[in-house]
């Protein structure tokens, strides 16, 4: 080998350049090729860095959130005792027992936020059906005859089978294929928007209805 010429590693040259043959004095502030290597190392090294620190950042403003908002949409006992009491008059209201919990509670917070009454009528309605031990909606009726605790029966029953509370076609939807209305001829009626099947399904005669489903 040329002594004049001898192998060098350039510590900054980790990129695949492990070792240069470099003239004896002469380094990579005199050669413009490896002044360029050097420059574009450098820049590789700058990028990897600000994107893992963008990373770690990120990470450590995840593991920074509060969690208190989730524990705080936890409900009340009283809450929680003022919906069941709701879905065992729903159920009573209906005839209906495979009501939706989670559909009931927003029923109930819509109701309350149309009339402000609504609550302290249907605690007077959930308390007159404990005490008479109606056996069913037709024997409730027929005792609230005359009475404006009925028009509170009728918006619960309304709500269950229309899926809405407002009046009008911006009214919120809060049950589409889980409303009442639907479910008794579900195996058989479609709902609209939805199908049974693929193209042309209804060609195919329907299945005998073997029992009576329960809902």
């Amino acid at each position: 080998m040329n002594p004049a010429l001898q192998r060098r590693h350039w510590p900054g040259l980790s990129m695949g350049f492990m070792s240069v043959a470099d003239p004896v004095g002469s380094g990579p502030g005199n050669n413009p090729s490896l002044r360029k290597m050097l420059a574009m190392e450098n820049s590789f090294e700058r990028i990897f860095l600000s994107r893992r620190q963008l990373l770690l950042s990120s990470g450590a403003a995840l593991v920074a959130v509060p969690l208190r908002p989730f524990a705080a949409s936890a409900p009340s006992s009283t809450e929680v005792a003022t919906l069941k009491k709701f879905m065992a008059f729903s159920k009573l209201a209906t005839g209906h027992v495979n009501l939706d919990e989670t559909i009931g509670g927003q029923f109930y917070a819509a109701l309350s936020g149309k009339d402000a009454a609504f609550a302290e009528s249907f605690g007077n309605l959930a308390d007159m059906v404990k005490s008479g031990g109606y056996p069913d909606v037709e024997a409730l009726d027929a005792a609230l005859t005359g009475n404006p605790l009925r028009d509170t029966l009728f918006s619960v029953i309304k709500a269950w089978y229309s899926g809405v509370v407002e009046e009008g076609t911006g009214a919120t939807v809060y049950a589409f294929e889980k409303a009442l209305m639907y479910q008794p001829a579900r195996d058989v009626v479609v709902i609209p928007t939805f199908a049974f099947n693929g193209p042309d399904y209804w060609v195919a005669e329907p299945k005998p209805v073997s029992h009576m489903p329960q809902f």
